[in-house]
């Protein structure tokens, strides 16, 4: 028997299936689900529309899903992209209700695809990126690792998947969420949902994830077999100790591919290459200094002759794109440089950051006097977990020339105000956060310490026989 197949047979035993993830479908699934379509298309008609009426037409998904009606409610839009680069590209764009189905069976197969994730493939998935801040997702820290600190490998290669989309077929799809899931119900609605004319579409929220599951089995495949690689989306960078190695791995992973999965590898890719020549992925060239190598110089990283090139031409409104491609280089000077041309004025009139209740501040012994709206509030806690300090985005009435002009000014107050916490924490307990808000006609009165007018008990008397 041989070494590949004992590795298939190890696979199946690692990869237990899952089963009853469709019985777990809910009318709150549907609803979630639809949230998560509206994002980036709020603009959109069809949105709006659906909204008017959100319950009765996440209830009426459900209804169609349990009854095996859903299908009639998936239809595409196909659209001609043409990139930067002049590739074009055909997508299929999906109604808001193919949308929102999709979106479902992402919510029920990524916390199973995560549960058996090696962490191989590091493109569309959760802290993992091309800069992710989790050094285990981030693309550039794994490989700076490796051509830096693994001083056994000599030799990589770079070998990428010809038109992998396209070439993923329906069958494969299924047979390897088969795998993972033996839910025969969900098995057939994720075949369906995410196809379009037997092929895996671009454009899709689910094909990312799709293309995932084919590649699970192949990213425990060459864990096992190479002593370091990295997956970014069809892209695959492999290492070896040296060249014999590097064209062994080379093979058994086009077999893999094609006797496996059915997908081809492109012709111009798979050349080997000694660790110490400098290897361009995933937009970065990536230097190993193997000559008089020390802890102060290991290597170094920068960006793409194309994406340098285009930062320097870049304005105000896609340099942040390039700045978060390029910080984690080895190119200070350049940021510098291109940053000198740029005033902070001209950057924050095409950039602005959203801050929570962000209004001119006003201060509480201002308020006194004057009768005001509360919007919203926060509160924090000290590290005991006691509250201690809170936010108030509040509406005073706009007075011009001593007549109401019928606006509210957004203004915010902050502060350990210990009665005011207490009292709206209370109301939060009494009636809820959503039934009080916005507070309207609202006092500020000093009375040892900052309070809502009439918010606490006054004593007149003193009761001597509570003291």
């Amino acid at each position: 028997m041989s070494c590949d197949i004992v590795l298939l047979l190890k696979l199946d035993f690692v990869m237990r299936k899952i089963d009853n993830l469709y019985e777990n479908i809910s009318v709150e699934s549907i609803r979630g689900a639809a949230i998560y379509a509206f994002k980036g298309h709020s603009h959109k008609r069809e949105i709006k529309k659906f909204k008017k009426d959100f319950d009765k037409n996440c209830e009426m998904l459900f209804e169609d899903l349990v009854t095996c009606n859903w299908e009639k409610h998936i239809s595409y839009r196909s659209l001609v992209k043409v990139n930067k680069n002049g590739k074009i590209r055909h997508i299929e764009s999906p109604s808001l209700k193919t949308r929102i189905y999709q979106h479902l069976l992402l919510d029920i197969l990524t916390p199973v695809y995560t549960k058996k994730d090696n962490r191989n493939g590091l493109n569309c998935k959760k802290k993992c990126g091309l800069n992710s801040n989790f050094k285990n997702g981030s693309l550039l820290h794994k490989i700076k690792a490796i051509f830096y600190d693994r001083l056994d490998l000599n030799y990589y290669f770079l070998i990428d998947q010809r038109k992998c989309y396209e070439h993923i077929l329906e069958k494969t799809f299924r047979k390897q969420l088969k795998k993972i899931v033996s839910d025969k119900r969900l098995i057939d609605y994720a075949v369906r949902i995410c196809f379009v004319n037997g092929k895996l579409p671009i454009g899709t929220p689910t094909s990312p994830l799709v293309h995932h599951i084919v590649m699970l089995s192949f990213d425990y495949f060459i864990k096992d077999i190479a002593p370091a690689c990295i997956r970014y989306a069809d892209d695959n960078l492999v290492f070896a100790r040296t060249k014999q190695e590097a064209n062994s791995l080379k093979w058994r992973i086009k077999n893999y591919w094609w006797y496996e999965l059915g997908i081809r590898s492109k012709r111009q890719t798979g050349t080997i290459y000694p660790i110490h020549r400098k290897c361009d992925f995933c937009g970065f060239i990536f230097n190993s200094n193997r000559k008089g190598k020390n802890k102060h110089n290991k290597g170094f990283v920068i960006g793409r002759k194309r994406i340098v090139k285009n930062a320097l031409k870049s304005n105000k409104k896609n340099y942040p794109s390039y700045f978060g491609i390029l910080k984690n280089t080895d190119q200070y000077n350049l940021l510098t440089y291109i940053e000198k041309k740029m005033k902070l004025s001209e950057l924050t009139s095409k950039i602005r950051i959203d801050r929570k209740m962000d209004a001119d501040n006003i201060s509480i012994k201002d308020l006194k006097d004057i009768i005001f709206n509360i919007y919203d509030y926060e509160i924090r806690c000290d590290s005991s977990g006691q509250p201690n300090w809170i936010k108030c985005l509040i509406g005073i009435k706009e007075i011009r020339k001593g007549k109401p002009t019928g606006k509210m000014l957004a203004r915010e107050f902050h502060g350990n105000y210990g009665s005011i916490i207490q009292f709206l924490y209370k109301c939060e307990k009494e009636v809820g956060r959503e039934n009080f808000l916005p507070l309207e006609c609202v006092e500020i009165e000093d009375r040892c310490g900052y309070v809502f007018r009439d918010s606490t008990n006054l004593i007149d008397y003193i009761n001597e026989n509570e003291y």
